[in-house]
């Protein structure tokens, strides 16, 4: 079965932003005049700021404030960083998306982040014309690792499961889709090196995905 589709994750994917959050995380906490130390917490990469701020109330409940204030700022600080007009895409990505768009593929975005956001980035580099959809956090109830926005990107796909791919740079994001059933391509493009090894292949670059040369 040909590939007909391929479906992206955005941070660590569209474009290097996985630092970008950490940094947001450290500013919120400086803000509240908190010394915390956030390098034990689990992994947050790839999941909703809701999840992620129920992860900061779960193992810092001292922080002293709602988990509704805490997405509300968590938004303000990172938008602060990742709104801004001078990022840059991922390398090779907007070469790639003309290119899989030129051969008649189906792309579409499955992000924890807010549509929101996924649309500016996909605007500000210039590929928004070859993504035919966006699943964000605001369709879904569950966070990655949670199959659920695979699930429905599949769904609004019109596709079967073995006719897409999905692209991802976190572990949280290639379990849920690799449990929504996809081949899952673990991207090693970021700055932060991530655990992929749970995905179906690896790649640095995009133009080296295998499993696009194979067609199968």
């Amino acid at each position: 079965m040909m590939i007909k589709g391929i479906i992206f994750d955005c941070d660590g994917v569209l474009l290097d932003s996985e630092p970008l959050f950490a940094k947001a995380t450290q500013v919120m906490m400086d803000a509240y005049g908190l010394d915390l130390d956030l390098s034990g917490l689990p992994d947050g990469n790839g999941v909703t700021v809701t999840h992620f701020c129920r992860i900061l109330l779960e193992h810092f409940p001292h922080i002293g404030y709602s988990l509704e204030k805490l997405v509300k700022d968590y938004y303000y600080y990172s938008d602060l960083l990742l709104m801004a007009d001078d990022l840059k895409p991922m390398e090779g990505i907007q070469d790639f998306c003309r290119e899989q768009h030129e051969k008649g593929l189906q792309l579409s975005v499955a992000s924890s982040s807010p549509t929101y956001y996924v649309t500016h980035k996909l605007r500000l580099f210039g590929i928004e014309p070859y993504f035919d959809r966006i699943v964000s956090a605001d369709d879904i109830t569950h966070s990655k690792p949670h199959p659920e926005i695979y699930l429905k990107a599949i769904e609004k796909s019109g596709l079967e499961k073995r006719e897409l791919i999905a692209i991802e740079d976190a572990p949280n994001g290639i379990k849920a889709a690799k449990a929504a059933g996809l081949y899952v391509v673990g991207f090693k493009g970021s700055a932060i090196t991530q655990d992929t090894s749970q995905a179906d292949e690896e790649a640095f670059r995009f133009k080296d995905i295998q499993i696009l040369k194979e067609g199968i």
